[in-house]
């Protein structure tokens, strides 16, 4: 049968050439979309050593110095660190909060900037990010250790005055994340000139910014102590973000509104005040918009392909079924059942896209050996990408020849051989 097929495809080339270079050229970029969104999602399934859930973003502001409602006194205008401190701690004894911290600036993670700082041992050198932190930083968020135990080590080295690297940094500057426990390593932050010599107290799992970015290189150093926070200005409120965990039987879509109504009194301390509550989900979702549209872009252009493929198909198959009724009908008459009329001309459109689908592969492994393809940090095998991009193609180009063919070959199926010939 199969030998059959193909002298029949090669008789009639003339009008499967068209199709034929359809399912080559649909099956390239179908491949290379395909392709895309499988690097994508391996990306995005990576751990990023952090957990978000349930925590909040405590925005503070502080009342304008020109303000009639501006508090001049030394107590909260030169010692307004004081009030940030008396906030804290009303925070972390809330009911509903699990447990509070604070960061210096934008040092933390989703957020579209954040201090910079380079890595030094040897002659090797990597970028990366600085976060100052309370050491509390690590139970809000959830970051464990490189080895998989809980934040208490990490938050012990900050209060130990000490540093806490990121399983990327211990990785490639010791050659493991027990290496690096104790060492020392130069660091030179963004905007300072020289480097200093760090005492690495312990190392974190690798951690990502964002959950379609790759592992990098970071630092966490104590943001400061209470003392000096106490003696500094009001305006650190302005500048310093605070970070609340929920109790998960507390955290509901109400949370914030009730939240905000029950602590802007609470939190109104001399010139700071409760500016607002934001989610940190609202970051991710702010800052994955970007690939969220490269997403829906590749799935738009698979849709593009498969209808294109199904136009295609099902467009040739109901021409040549209405060209070759006659055939179909002598079949008939000689004794062939409609269920083999049916598989007969599934098999014709499955062989074309079998032979189509080896200039459509090579096509593709040249792509991606030129690295015109995704490109991933990643070290993900090739076969094993090759071969998950031509199961997805073939997998999405077979529904729709399957669809395509179906409808032209049920109306064959129901030909009467009597009718077909007779016109004949």
């Amino acid at each position: 049968m199969l030998r059959m097929i193909f002298i029949q495809l090669w008789n009639e080339r003339k009008s499967n050439v068209l199709i034929f270079l359809e399912l080559v050229v649909v099956s390239v970029f179908l491949w290379y979309a395909s392709d895309a969104l499988y690097v994508q999602y391996k990306s995005f399934e990576r751990p990023l050593g952090f957990d978000i859930s349930n925590v909040y973003h405590v925005q503070l502001a502080t009342v304008p110095v020109s303000s009639a409602d501006y508090d001049t006194s030394v107590v909260h205008s030169r010692k307004g660190g004081s009030d940030f401190l008396a906030v804290y701690d009303r925070l972390a004894h809330h009911p509903q909060v699990e447990a509070v911290c604070y960061t210096g600036g934008n040092h933390f993670h989703y957020r579209g900037s954040n201090q910079f700082a380079t890595f030094k041992k040897d002659s090797l050198m990597r970028h990366g990010y600085v976060r100052h932190v309370d050491p509390a930083y690590f139970r809000v968020f959830r970051v464990k250790t490189a080895d998989g135990q809980s934040w208490e080590t990490l938050t012990k080295a900050l209060d130990e005055n000490r540093i806490v690297v990121t399983g990327t940094v211990g990785t490639d500057f010791f050659g493991s994340a027990a290496k690096a426990l104790n060492q020392e390593i130069q660091i030179t932050d963004q905007g300072d000139r020289d480097s200093v010599f760090y005492h690495i107290g312990a190392v974190c799992e690798p951690q990502r910014y964002s959950d379609f970015m790759d592992y990098d290189y970071a630092y966490y150093k104590a943001a400061g102590s209470r003392e000096a926070i106490a003696n500094s200005g009001d305006g650190l409120a302005n500048g310093w973000s605070l970070f609340i965990r929920v109790k998960p039987a507390a955290d509901n879509n109400r949370f914030v509104a009730g939240f905000t109504r029950e602590m802007s009194q609470q939190l109104r301390l001399g010139n700071i005040y409760l500016k607002d509550v934001v989610p940190m989900s609202y970051y991710r979702n702010e800052m994955l918009r970007y690939w969220m549209d490269d997403i829906r872009f590749y799935f738009s252009c698979i849709l593009f392909f498969l209808l294109n493929v199904f136009l295609g198909i099902i467009g040739t198959f109901w021409f040549r079924t209405q060209q070759r009724s006659a055939e179909i009908g002598l079949r008939m008459a000689m004794g062939a059942s409609r269920r083999n009329i049916f598989r007969h001309l599934f098999a014709e459109g499955f062989v074309l896209l079998g032979v189509a689908f080896v200039p459509a592969a090579l096509v593709f492994a040249n792509l991606m050996y030129l690295e015109v393809t995704e490109w991933s940090a990643m070290q993900i095998p090739v076969l094993g990408r090759l071969l998950c991009g031509m199961g997805m193609t073939l997998g999405l180009i077979g529904i729709m020849v399957a669809i395509g063919i179906g409808f032209p070959a049920y109306r064959a199926m129901r030909l009467q051989p009597a009718d077909t010939l007779h016109d004949e």
